[in-house]
Order: C-alpha cells, then structure tokens, then sequence
C-alpha cells in the first residue's frame, strides 16, 4: 500500500464504526508520536533525550504516566529517567515489548493516578456531593479474576475488539466508591478507571471493558479531527442524569454500540450467561436514546456525518438480529 493509499485507509476508518486492528495500531503510533515529539522537545532542553534527539520517530507507544506529564506537565527529565529504571516507559519500532497489562495500584505511590481520582472525584460529586474515590490494592487483588475471564471472552467473541483493548490499554487501576462505575480520562490515556460496579461478574467487566475501551478508541479518532461543531452544547443522555456536552453524548452513542455489539456476539453461545442478554438489551435501548439525542442536537461535521450513519446502521443491525 503506497502512501496517499495508506492516508485514505487511515482517513476511512475514522469514521467506521467496524474495528481494524491494524490501522488502530497505525493510528495510536502517530498519537504517541506526537506526544514523543513533545517529551524529546523538553527533554533536549534539560540534556540528551533518550536515543538521540530524533528518537521520538520511532516512538510506538508511551506509558500512561508519560503521557499524563506530556499532556499536564511538568516534563521532568530526572523523574522520568528515574520511573523508567523500575519500568518500561516507553516502546519503539524493533526494540523490547511493551509490558503486559497493568492493574494498579499494585503498590503504594502512584502518585501520577492521583490528579485524575481527584476530578472523577469532583465529577461524581456535582450529582452527590457525598462520594468520595479511593485507590485501592484490595479492589485490585479481589477484582482481577472477573477482568481477566472478561478478556478472555472478549478474544472469543470479537477477536478486533480484544486487541484494540490491548493496543489502546495499558492499565486498569482500581477505584472504590459506591456510586462510580468507571471512566477514562485524556490526560491519563491508556488507563481504565473501574470500581466495584463495574466488577462485580464477568459480564459486569466485560461491558465495562468495551465501555472504557470505546471511549479510547473515540478519543484516538477525535485526536485527528473533530466529529462535531457544537461539542460543548448540553443536552442529556441515558448514562448521565446531569446535562452533558454533546461531544459527552457521542461518546456514550459510541461506547454503548462497542457494549452492545459485544454483548450481542457474546449471546449468540449457548452458555452465555443472563447477564448478558439483559446487559445487551438495556445497551441497545440506550444506544438508541442516544442516537435520538445526537439526531436532534449534534451538528455534524464532515466526517461526524458518515460516523453517525456507521453508528445508525450499527443500531438497525442489532435490531435486526
């Protein structure tokens, strides 16, 4: 595939709803390499970058952490060289792996999680000013089992959807509240945010990844060009009982696609357990909720036009099913 060909490629799946493994990976190689180009950028004013000054062209992936000082800054040269010692921070074109999936906290101070459990924390609380979100070890230890046995169904049922969940996500950190289910936040991309709501079965888990792993694969896409002009126009949406943006709205019309798509390529076994279906059947009828909102209240831009058709037909198919 030439050049103008592979730009083409990468422009069409943009806006398809459909999950291409290989041109995720294309896609979150530029995005981290546009962030590299910036980590270099300071780096190179506090001394040597590492692998030269034009190592970040052959970026392939930064650790959550790194982006996290990248996108809120500060870049510190001597924490960063000092992180990478316990830990692979960052991967490039024919060097070592990436590490394998993370749950956290796995230990005491990590500290660069903190900032983003604080503004989850003040988002929940504009609905209960009551809830309060705490980093926890024991969350981490009791829950991993029903995430690990939700990834792998996920490989089962839709193989595409299981490695963007790896290419997209690095780590999965454990929140305790009552209220909180699960978030992702930008300035920690790679990162899942996921509490005891969101973990208490397999199938709780198993929406919950397609859920988060959505709202990753929607911001990578939203990184390259917006899908709407009126993103911060309020309007609601089944997820959410306060008013949210609408760029708040297309994420969940997104992620309740990816969870009903999934949930619905789970039910087709035999054994897939109730939870399932009832979990898909309440994902479609949100969906549609969503898709309603976005009809009425979204201006489009170009590519947002052809998404929303993708997400429409996404809908009509399951209902067909």
């Amino acid at each position: 595939m030439n050049t103008s060909s592979a730009e083409e490629y990468l422009r069409n799946q943009l806006t398809s709803f459909e999950i291409s493994p290989d041109a995720t990976a294309a896609l979150a190689t530029v995005y981290h390499r546009r962030l590299g180009r910036r980590l270099w950028s300071s780096l190179a004013e506090q001394g040597t970058p590492p692998d030269g000054p034009d190592g970040w062209r052959q970026l392939t992936w930064l650790h959550p952490s790194v982006v996290r000082m990248v996108t809120t800054g500060p870049i510190d040269a001597g924490a960063l060289h000092a992180a990478d010692a316990n830990g692979t921070l960052y991967a490039v074109a024919g060097g070592p792996a990436r590490p394998p999936l993370e749950h956290l906290p796995e230990r005491d101070g990590v500290t660069w999680l903190e900032d983003s459990v604080r503004y989850l924390e003040h988002d929940i609380q504009m609905v209960d000013d009551a809830q309060s979100l705490t980093l926890s070890r024991q969350l981490a230890a009791s829950s991993q089992p029903h995430v690990d046995q939700a990834v792998d169904v996920l490989a089962r049922v839709w193989p595409a959807a299981a490695q963007e969940f790896r290419t997209l996500v690095q780590s999965i950190a454990y929140v305790d509240g009552t209220v909180f289910r699960s978030a992702t936040v930008e300035q920690t991309y790679g990162v899942i945010y996921a509490a005891p709501q969101s973990l208490g079965s397999v199938a709780a888990a198993f929406e919950m990844l397609l859920h988060e792993t959505g709202h990753h694969a929607l911001y990578l896409r939203n990184s390259f060009g917006p899908f709407v002009l009126n993103g911060s126009a309020l309007a609601s949406h089944p997820l959410r009982p306060d008013p949210r943006p609408i760029f708040g709205v297309l994420h969940s019309a997104h992620v309740l696609a990816r969870m009903a798509t999934g949930l619905h390529r789970w039910t087709v076994e035999a054994d897939a357990p109730d939870e399932a279906h009832e979990r898909r059947e309440q994902a479609l009828k949100n969906l549609s909720q969503s898709l309603d909102v976005l009809g009425r209240e979204a201006e489009w831009t170009d590519q947002g036009i052809d998404y929303f058709k993708d997400l429409r037909a996404c809908e009509d198919s399951l209902r067909a099913a």
